[in-house]
Protein backbone atom coordinates (compact mmCIF):
# COMPACT_ATOMS: atom_id res chain seq x y z
CA UNK A 1 0.00 0.00 0.00
CA UNK A 2 1.38 3.45 -0.88
CA UNK A 3 2.37 5.82 1.88
CA UNK A 4 0.61 9.15 2.54
CA UNK A 5 -2.82 7.77 1.59
CA UNK A 6 -5.90 8.19 3.74
CA UNK A 7 -8.48 5.43 4.10
CA UNK A 8 -11.82 7.20 4.11
CA UNK A 9 -14.11 5.35 1.68
CA UNK A 10 -16.97 3.18 2.88
CA UNK A 11 -19.33 0.89 0.99
CA UNK A 12 -22.01 -1.71 1.42
CA UNK A 13 -21.24 -5.13 0.00
CA UNK A 14 -23.74 -6.56 -2.48
CA UNK A 15 -24.44 -10.01 -3.86
CA UNK A 16 -24.07 -10.09 -7.65
CA UNK A 17 -25.26 -13.68 -8.08
CA UNK A 18 -28.98 -14.41 -8.17
CA UNK A 19 -28.39 -18.00 -7.05
CA UNK A 20 -25.34 -19.61 -5.40
CA UNK A 21 -24.23 -21.23 -8.63
CA UNK A 22 -20.95 -20.42 -10.31
CA UNK A 23 -19.00 -20.45 -7.06
CA UNK A 24 -16.83 -23.22 -8.47
CA UNK A 25 -15.68 -20.91 -11.30
CA UNK A 26 -14.06 -17.91 -9.65
CA UNK A 27 -10.93 -16.68 -11.37
CA UNK A 28 -8.25 -14.82 -9.44
CA UNK A 29 -7.23 -11.74 -11.45
CA UNK A 30 -5.23 -8.55 -10.92
CA UNK A 31 -6.81 -5.13 -11.45
CA UNK A 32 -4.59 -2.69 -13.36
CA UNK A 33 -4.48 0.41 -11.15
CA UNK A 34 -2.58 2.46 -13.74
CA UNK A 35 -5.56 2.62 -16.13
CA UNK A 36 -6.73 6.16 -15.33
CA UNK A 37 -9.86 5.92 -17.51
CA UNK A 38 -11.15 2.93 -15.54
CA UNK A 39 -10.22 3.99 -12.03
CA UNK A 40 -10.24 7.80 -11.67
CA UNK A 41 -8.41 8.24 -8.36
CA UNK A 42 -9.14 11.25 -6.15
CA UNK A 43 -6.36 13.84 -6.20
CA UNK A 44 -6.38 14.29 -2.41
CA UNK A 45 -4.82 10.87 -1.75
CA UNK A 46 -7.97 9.33 -0.28
CA UNK A 47 -8.86 5.75 -1.02
CA UNK A 48 -11.46 4.77 -3.60
CA UNK A 49 -12.95 1.45 -4.55
CA UNK A 50 -14.16 -0.56 -7.51
CA UNK A 51 -17.67 -1.84 -6.74
CA UNK A 52 -18.68 -5.49 -6.92
CA UNK A 53 -20.47 -6.17 -10.18
CA UNK A 54 -18.04 -4.16 -12.32
CA UNK A 55 -17.70 -5.62 -15.81
CA UNK A 56 -14.06 -6.50 -16.55
CA UNK A 57 -11.92 -6.78 -19.68
CA UNK A 58 -8.20 -7.27 -20.26
CA UNK A 59 -6.01 -4.16 -20.13
CA UNK A 60 -4.46 -3.06 -23.42
CA UNK A 61 -1.27 -1.86 -21.71
CA UNK A 62 -0.81 -4.64 -19.13
CA UNK A 63 -2.20 -7.64 -20.98
CA UNK A 64 -2.33 -9.96 -17.97
CA UNK A 65 -4.32 -7.51 -15.83
CA UNK A 66 -7.96 -6.41 -15.91
CA UNK A 67 -9.72 -3.04 -16.17
CA UNK A 68 -13.30 -1.79 -16.17
CA UNK A 69 -15.12 -2.47 -19.45
CA UNK A 70 -16.09 0.78 -21.17
CA UNK A 71 -17.43 -0.58 -24.44
CA UNK A 72 -15.30 -2.31 -26.98
CA UNK A 73 -14.92 -5.14 -29.43
CA UNK A 74 -17.10 -8.21 -29.32
CA UNK A 75 -15.51 -10.83 -27.07
CA UNK A 76 -13.57 -8.39 -24.89
CA UNK A 77 -15.67 -8.87 -21.71
CA UNK A 78 -13.98 -11.52 -19.58
CA UNK A 79 -16.04 -11.54 -16.38
CA UNK A 80 -17.65 -9.63 -13.53
CA UNK A 81 -15.94 -8.50 -10.33
CA UNK A 82 -17.12 -10.64 -7.41
CA UNK A 83 -16.51 -8.22 -4.51
CA UNK A 84 -15.57 -4.57 -3.97
CA UNK A 85 -11.84 -3.84 -4.19
CA UNK A 86 -9.87 -0.99 -2.58
CA UNK A 87 -7.75 1.03 -4.96
CA UNK A 88 -5.44 3.58 -3.40
CA UNK A 89 -3.82 5.35 -6.33
CA UNK A 90 -3.33 5.18 -10.09
CA UNK A 91 0.08 3.55 -9.68
CA UNK A 92 1.58 0.12 -10.31
CA UNK A 93 2.08 -0.29 -6.56
CA UNK A 94 -1.72 -0.21 -6.17
CA UNK A 95 -2.47 -3.14 -8.51
CA UNK A 96 -4.90 -5.33 -6.58
CA UNK A 97 -5.77 -9.03 -6.71
CA UNK A 98 -9.49 -9.67 -7.13
CA UNK A 99 -12.01 -12.50 -7.65
CA UNK A 100 -13.92 -12.55 -10.96
CA UNK A 101 -16.98 -14.62 -11.89
CA UNK A 102 -16.80 -15.77 -15.51
CA UNK A 103 -18.49 -19.14 -16.07
CA UNK A 104 -21.70 -21.00 -15.17
CA UNK A 105 -23.24 -18.15 -13.12
CA UNK A 106 -26.73 -16.71 -12.70
CA UNK A 107 -26.12 -12.98 -12.31
CA UNK A 108 -28.50 -10.54 -10.62
CA UNK A 109 -28.74 -7.89 -13.34
CA UNK A 110 -29.71 -5.18 -10.83
CA UNK A 111 -26.30 -5.60 -9.15
CA UNK A 112 -24.13 -5.38 -12.27
CA UNK A 113 -22.59 -1.94 -12.81
CA UNK A 114 -23.83 -0.41 -16.10
CA UNK A 115 -25.86 -3.51 -16.99
CA UNK A 116 -28.43 -1.59 -19.03
CA UNK A 117 -25.66 0.14 -20.98
CA UNK A 118 -23.76 -3.05 -21.83
CA UNK A 119 -26.50 -5.72 -21.68
CA UNK A 120 -26.14 -6.85 -25.30
CA UNK A 121 -22.33 -7.05 -25.05
CA UNK A 122 -22.59 -9.04 -21.79
CA UNK A 123 -25.03 -11.53 -23.26
CA UNK A 124 -22.91 -11.88 -26.41
CA UNK A 125 -19.62 -12.34 -24.54
CA UNK A 126 -20.69 -14.27 -21.42
CA UNK A 127 -24.15 -15.56 -22.33
CA UNK A 128 -23.12 -19.02 -23.53
CA UNK A 129 -22.40 -20.36 -20.04
CA UNK A 130 -24.06 -17.70 -17.87
CA UNK A 131 -27.55 -16.34 -17.24
CA UNK A 132 -28.66 -12.81 -16.48
CA UNK A 133 -31.86 -12.42 -14.45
Amino acid sequence: MPFNARKTATWADKEILKFPTGLHAIKSVVLDATDVASWPAPTDGSRFYVPAGTILELSATNTTQYIKYNGGALGSIKGILARPIDMVANATSSDEPAPMFFHDCVFATSQIVDFTLYASALVADLGTHNRFE
